[in-house]
Order: structure tokens, then sequence, then C-alpha cells
């Protein structure tokens, strides 16, 4: 189960998805990069993990069409959501959003972990 809703007051700014399918949440990437020396080793640049990297891509079934019209309006009208999940509560810049007959598919972009 998640919830994603709005950075801000927004009375109808709350969708709840009981069975999303979600891409990227398990996902832990560093940021690295590996370069080749001229003697046939490697050098490499690690500046650690960041929740800043992950995408994540949130697909569901809704339960209405009031619901894909909120989801539209919320990608619409703001440039931040929030998602919050077993993993932790993220915010980040809505992506890519796609529907077709029975599914509404959406990317965030991460911009961070929100902290308690």
């Amino acid at each position: 189960m998640i919830s994603i809703t709005a950075p801000v007051f927004d009375i109808d700014g709350l969708i709840i998805v009981e069975q999303p399918d979600v891409d990227g949440l398990s996902t832990i990437t560093r940021r690295s990069s590996r370069i080749a020396t001229l003697d046939g080793r490697a050098a490499f640049n690690d500046f650690g993990y960041s929740d800043a990297d992950r995408i994540l891509t949130i697909a569901w079934r809704p339960k209405s069409q009031a619901e894909t019209d909120n989801i539209i309006r919320m990608i619409k009208a703001y440039s931040r959501l929030i998602v919050a999940s077993r993993e932790g509560c993220f915010i980040g810049a809505p992506d890519d959003f796609r529907t077709d007959d029975n599914t509404v598919q959406f990317k965030l972009l991460v911009e961070r972990r929100l902290d308690l």
C-alpha cells in the first residue's frame, strides 16, 4: 500500500493505492564511476549513496475515473508530490504520466527522503 499526496493542503490531494506495482523502492545505487587507466587497471570515484538517485515507477488500476482525474490534476498542479510506502516517505517531481485502458502509471524523480 502507498499513498500519494500533494505537498501542501489540498482537500482532494490524497490517493491511497492498495495494490500498486512500484519499481525502484528496493533499488540502491551509489554515485560511483569507473575510469580505465593506462596500466590496465581502473580508478574509481565513489560519492556514496543518495535517495535522490531513485526513480519510482508507480502503476495501479484506479478504483474510478475520479481517481484517475485526481492524479492527473495533482500532476498538473504540483511540481512535487509525496509518496509514502513501506520504504519511507519521499518527495519528488512527477514525470512521464501514462494511462491506458485500466492502468495509470507515472514516474517520481525522488528529490529526497522526508525525515520524521
